[in-house]
């Protein structure tokens, strides 16, 4: 590990427009309108308020010209909109019918994701505020499925070097930290947090060692990589595999590994399920034919014993014959910050309230954003517009509030 003396940041919060369509410009003019300005105005009034926005290959090459980057900032400044994040984990069309395992296309094992990023890092360099920090979560490497070998490893971190290079030349050339941020996830290269540490130590900085001599001594490539290669730690995927949120941040702190950012979530919960029936139902009820939605199964000691990619994998009825350890199972539904319960579930919330603790206590994160894209699914009907803002509404001022109570002002 190695120790450096790294700048602060003011905190930043926000919420991922993930949840809006917005594979061109177009529809993200449109969203930002119908949707964030209303949000901003309704829990800040006249007040400025951080955004993460979404931006994917579509909306990428529509601020292709510096005309259109220029006209996009000087949109978000007079919309009190400060961009400090991005979302690039979604590179193509995040409100198909049929998203599931695309989600993960291109992979970090394809140049063109690291291309596609390094485009992605030079727009937003030119349309954030000078002097603002910006952090570019994205996929944790590839789809466990389509290979997990030291082959398919090295093939990650060539690419990873590709676009951490990018950052530093913008770095170098504008002044602006820019930081990629991977994302862990169930069934993806990155699950936890010792498995971004595995990776770095054995593929990532072995290789820039190597590929970056000219950029001088040993400790200061290590030192440049550090800064750019950061963790985005999304509360649920670590609650679905039951994985303490306190014991990896501690982990990622130790091995000198940056939080780049966090995604505060919640995931849905059934426990004890052999004496649910009823609230088994609710939870195998949320299969819908658009997102992938892991759930993972754990014994009373909370060890995990059984995973499944989708929620159509579950059985239609538990029965004691099935899994017979299981005390409780999860899944990767993102559901509203403010819920405890979710019809006859239960949510992770306490487990995000442990991660936003140990944070804010550890002043280690300076981008907080909250992202739960499923809104369109969870508010489906009539009123869906109204339903939309009013609950990222009331997923901000919970998030306030706990703020305020760790005496975040």
């Amino acid at each position: 590990m190695t120790n450096t003396r790294r700048k602060k940041y003011p905190l930043q919060l926000g919420y991922s427009t993930n949840v809006h369509p917005g594979e061109d410009m177009k529809a993200v003019y449109r969203s930002l309108e119908e949707y964030t300005i209303p949000i901003r105005k309704r829990v800040f009034g006249s007040g400025p308020c951080g955004l993460e926005l979404r931006l994917g290959i579509g909306s990428a090459k529509d601020l292709a010209t510096r005309k259109a980057r220029l006209e996009f900032r000087d949109y978000l400044e007079e919309s009190g909109l400060v961009l400090f994040s991005v979302n690039a984990y979604p590179l193509s069309d995040f409100h198909a019918r049929r998203v599931k395992e695309t989600v993960y296309q291109p992979s970090w094992g394809s140049p063109q994701r690291a291309n596609w990023t390094s485009k992605i890092g030079r727009i937003v360099d030119e349309i954030a505020p000078e002097g603002i920090k910006v952090s570019i979560s994205t996929l944790g490497g590839c789809f466990r499925g389509h290979g997990h070998t030291p082959a398919v490893l090295r093939k990650l971190a060539a690419n990873y070097l590709s676009t951490l290079e990018v950052f530093l030349d913008i770095e170098a050339a504008t002044g602006r930290t820019m930081v990629l941020a991977v994302e862990p996830e169930p069934e993806t290269t990155f699950e936890t947090a010792a498995d971004v540490i595995s990776f770095f130590e054995e593929y990532l900085c072995p290789l820039a060692l190597r590929k970056w001599k000219k950029r001088g001594t040993k400790s200061r490539i290590e030192t440049d990589l550090r800064r750019v290669f950061t963790v985005n730690i999304d509360t649920c995927h670590l609650s679905v595999l039951f994985e303490g949120q306190v014991s990896n941040l501690r982990q990622l702190q130790k091995a000198g590994l940056e939080l780049g950012k966090v995604h505060v979530t919640n995931a849905v919960a059934l426990r004890n399920p052999y004496r649910s029936p009823e609230a088994f139902k609710d939870l195998r009820g949320m299969d819908e034919p658009k997102y992938f939605h892991q759930f993972c199964g754990a014994d009373k000691a909370g060890r995990a014993t059984w995973r499944g990619t989708d929620l159509d994998q579950l059985p239609r009825r538990l029965t004691r014959g099935e899994h017979p350890d299981v005390a409780e199972l999860r899944s990767h539904f993102h559901v509203p910050l403010y819920l405890k319960r979710y019809r006859r579930l239960y949510t992770t919330r306490d487990d995000t309230e442990l991660a936003l603790r140990e944070v804010i206590k550890k002043r280690t994160c300076s981008h907080l954003v909250f992202e739960t894209y499923t809104w369109p699914i969870l508010a489906g009907g009539k009123k869906r517009k109204e339903k939309l803002i009013n609950g990222i509404s009331r997923e901000y001022r919970w998030l306030l509030g706990c703020l305020e109570k760790l005496g975040v002002s």
